[in-house]
């Protein structure tokens, strides 16, 4: 897996063609946009092919074939291949992206209320499941191509059928009220994730870690809970979860101990408890749900 130098996010300019209201980029590649960025519009995003990791402020979770993630404005995120786990292979997403400061007239109309609603008051970014979401591919693949009112048909339509699954949306809000990346204690931050993001199939103590940012243990803990509103631990087991999710989806592994070991749990009955704390299912449940064949 790639990494920056620090996790700290760019401003990523959305770059609309002359007066779109609704800019599409349609990415066929090996890789995501592998940048930790935040930007001013509001994105949706469809994972047509491939997955990864979805990486928003410190929250770590599984993108999968047939998701959909609905992004709020300036959350810094990223979407990413772990390559230790992931075999080359094409991913395709679509990217749709507006800006609901300029569009507040367009969602002020009163067959849009339900809508404006919606992206208005979400309370954060969100993601909708496979089941819900793969309806919905055949209207995302032609906006990259579509233009005048048949994109604006479909773009209404991705919006009337969001509203209809709003109820169905998974939260992707890590606990922080706030993201700020920009000052000292960001950095700080952002070098014990990218620590962490390195390291996390061995056994990292909290003496190791907080030497990196010239802190005591004891401050370490304070610092890092006052700035993320989790421990070092929950984090870092988060992102373990989200590495044996990659393995067990691409078949990586022959069981479920393995899995645990591969990525840095010392018991198997630990990796399940812990596993189910933060996907809300099982492993095998995951694995039936998610399990690419052949």
């Amino acid at each position: 897996m790639k990494t920056s130098e620090h996790r700290k996010p760019i401003e990523f300019t959305v770059p609309v063609r002359g007066d779109e209201a609704f800019y599409v980029m349609d990415n066929t590649d090996t890789n995501f946009y592998e940048y930790y960025h935040r930007h001013r519009e509001f994105q949706i995003t469809y994972i047509a092919e491939g997955g990864g990791a979805f990486m928003l402020g410190n929250l770590i979770r599984p993108c999968l074939e047939n998701q959909i993630f609905l992004i709020k404005p300036n959350d810094p995120h990223m979407f990413f291949k772990d390559e230790r786990i992931t075999t080359p292979s094409q991913i395709h997403v679509i990217h749709l992206f507006f800006s609901l400061e300029k569009l507040h007239p367009f969602f002020d109309m009163t067959e849009m209320q339900g809508i404006k609603s919606l992206l208005y008051n979400l309370d954060a970014s969100k993601l909708l499941p496979e089941q819900f979401a793969t309806p919905l591919k055949e209207l995302f693949l032609p906006l990259g191509t579509d233009g005048g009112p048949s994109k604006l048909i479909k773009v209404i339509q991705i919006f009337k059928a969001l509203v209809a699954h709003q109820d169905h949306f998974i939260s992707m809000y890590s606990g922080l009220s706030k993201v700020n990346f920009h000052d000292a204690d960001g950095l700080r931050i952002n070098t014990v994730i990218k620590y962490a993001l390195e390291n996390y199939k061995k056994n990292i103590s909290i003496e190791e870690v907080s030497a990196l940012i010239h802190l005591t243990p004891t401050a370490f803990c304070k610092f890092f809970k006052k700035h993320t509103q989790k421990t070092f631990v929950s984090f870092l087991n988060e992102i373990r979860i989200e590495s044996a999710c990659q393995l067990l989806v691409n078949n990586k592994v022959e069981s479920i101990a393995e899995t645990a070991y591969q990525c840095g749990f010392n018991t198997a009955v630990h990796f399940n408890r812990v596993f189910l704390h933060v996907m809300k299912v099982s492993p095998k449940e995951f694995i039936a749900t998610h399990t690419r064949k052949g």
